[in-house]
């Protein structure tokens, strides 16, 4: 079912803001919710108005209602239109190839993440320098790898140098929904840039769900598959 854009909010925020000093590109995957995508732009917008930024929004196939609200978003930022559902790893990692070189940060965000603080990439930035990290985030997560718990940096909205996905090798996308954001973690640790995560108050997550729940089974289950095998790779090269 197609999302209901005729009572959507239009955008009444001017989000443009790049230019050929930024220092922040701040990517944004989504499908088929342009509503939850409005809501998010504005709140960067007002969030974010002593940032240098730019904007990259990376469309995984949404419907042509919702293409047309990616029309209207195009005055004011970068839109990435995919002709199949990449998921997030792909989508992000094509965001970042997007991204003007000259930012020395990358933002990655879900659509659904609305931003409470004005302060957040500044926030966000601080945290990085202070702790030399170059992967900072706002929420962990856990696997079980054998019997060990490992926690990992969520990738919902997640501030990363851009030497450090260089470093990386960005998100796996074998790892296209579930998984991608443990491996990013632990690539990151093992290449020393220490992945960080914050407590503090900066936004709100709706978790609003854009894959049906067949596909998000299907695609957990072959991740947990490749889950103890990337890790024994992983493992490997850092010996």
């Amino acid at each position: 079912m197609q999302p209901d854009t005729q009572n959507r909010n239009e955008l009444k925020i001017d989000l443009a803001k790049a230019n050929i000093q930024d220092s922040v590109s701040i990517v944004i995957v989504h499908k088929d919710k342009p509503e939850y995508l409005n809501i998010c732009l504005q709140s960067i917008a007002v969030n974010s108005i002593n940032n240098n930024y730019e904007i990259i929004v990376v469309d995984n196939a949404s419907g042509p209602e919702t293409q047309t609200f990616l029309d209207d978003l195009e005055k004011d930022v970068k839109v990435v239109r995919n002709d199949k559902n990449l998921y997030f790893s792909a989508a992000a990692n094509l965001g970042f190839r997007h991204a003007n070189k000259n930012s020395k940060y990358v933002i990655f965000m879900h659509y659904d993440v609305v931003i409470l603080n004005p302060a957040w990439i500044d926030l966000m930035i601080n945290v990085a320098e202070a702790n030399k990290s170059g992967f900072v985030g706002l929420e962990s997560g856990q696997y079980m790898i054998g019997n060990q718990k490992v926690e990992f940096v969520q990738e919902w909205c997640l501030l990363t140098t851009r030497q450090c996905m260089e470093k990386i090798n960005l998100f796996p996308e074998q790892l296209p929904l579930v998984g991608n954001a443990f491996i990013a973690t632990l690539r990151a640790q093992q290449e020393g840039f220490k992945p960080q995560v914050m407590k503090n108050n900066l936004v709100h997550h709706y978790k609003a769900f854009s894959v049906d729940v067949n596909t998000y089974e299907k695609l957990s289950e072959e991740a947990l598959a490749l889950l103890p095998k990337i890790v024994s790779q992983a493992q490997a090269r850092s010996v």
